[in-house]
């Protein structure tokens, strides 16, 4: 577990320290460039960068550890489950929805980060420390607590108006993972916005969705089974199991001949002849519970082989 940390005053507040954290950040673009630099300034050492165009990961090779490719192939899940903190600042929704889809089977907090014209937006989700927290596709205004920005410490003065937005979005991430990570107001979701025009801001606690069509019927955390990525069932198994071949799975990956990535095992077998299927991972239900079939090779080359691997471990769910 790592130490507390503690607020200006010196006293312990039940979260972690900053210098101790692990975070893994998507994309080197000016948003990831700026929300290292901040993070750098707040106390965390251990950044990992995932960036599929090496050049533009350059300006922080000597800053943290790079790893080049896509990060739905970089970053398994077991990789993933090494670190506190996975951030996205990749402005394209599909990738943020990717991420979203990884953390919340990992249970690894969790944070968005954007820009619209001047409009700076940060989403905190901490699926490891809140069994029941929304996740990035729940519709926001479902049952959303508006707070005060000023709870965030947050100001933008008039005369840095000009300041970029990918300057203040880096900034914004870098605060709310301060907060996630301090447990401050019981570290719920939420999702702040600050303007880099006017300096205007809001900040808004994120409830479940009940029919979010990602996590409404997950219970969280959900179990991970490493398994092959090979669907030839034995015959004593087809033979005494007949409706195993009728087990519905839930893909990670969008495949033409299965809209929405839902199929049957019997299903994927026929298709695939007993081969590998183009997945990450699959959701499926045994004995009344959703648990995840882990499709990805552990890479002995990444964060993912430490030993107290598991976000869980240093976020307990409440």
């Amino acid at each position: 577990m790592a130490a507390k940390i503690h607020d200006a005053d010196g006293a312990a507040d039940g979260g972690h320290r900053l210098d101790q954290l692990h975070v893994a950040v998507v994309g080197a673009g000016r948003i990831g460039v700026e929300l290292v630099r901040s993070l750098g300034d707040l106390g965390v050492v251990r950044i990992d960068v995932y960036e599929s165009n090496p050049a533009a990961a350059e300006p922080l090779r000597g800053r943290c550890t790079v790893f080049d490719g896509d990060f739905w192939d970089e970053l398994t899940l077991a990789r993933l489950q090494a670190y506190d903190f996975a951030i996205c600042t990749v402005d394209d929704r599909a990738a943020r929805v990717r991420l979203n889809q990884k953390c919340l089977i990992a249970n690894v907090n969790l944070l968005q980060v954007w820009t619209e014209g001047p409009l700076a937006t940060v989403g905190a989700y901490p699926f490891g420390m809140l069994r029941d927290c929304a996740c990035f596709e729940c519709d926001a205004t479902s049952g959303a607590t508006p707070t005060p920005l000023a709870t965030l410490k947050l100001s933008l003065a008039a005369k840095d108006a000009g300041i970029p937005a990918a300057s203040i979005a880096g900034g914004l991430a870098a605060a709310l993972l301060a907060r996630v990570a301090a447990r401050a107001h019981n570290a719920v979701a939420r999702r702040a916005t600050l303007d880099a025009a006017s300096g205007q801001g809001t900040s808004v606690e994120l409830r479940r969705d009940p029919g979010c069509p990602r996590c409404r019927s997950l219970e969280r955390p959900v179990p991970i089974v490493q398994t092959r990525n090979r669907w030839v069932p034995s015959s004593p198994v087809t033979a005494t199991c007949p409706e195993a071949l009728g087990q519905d799975v839930r893909l990670s990956d969008d495949i033409d001949v299965f809209p929405g990535g839902s199929c049957r095992v019997g299903a994927l077998i026929e298709h695939f002849h007993g081969g590998p299927i183009p997945a990450k991972f699959a959701l499926t239900e045994i004995g009344g519970r959703t648990i995840c079939l882990d499709f990805e090779e552990v890479r002995p080359d990444g964060p993912g082989d430490a030993a107290d691997s598991t976000a869980a471990q240093r976020f307990p769910s409440n």
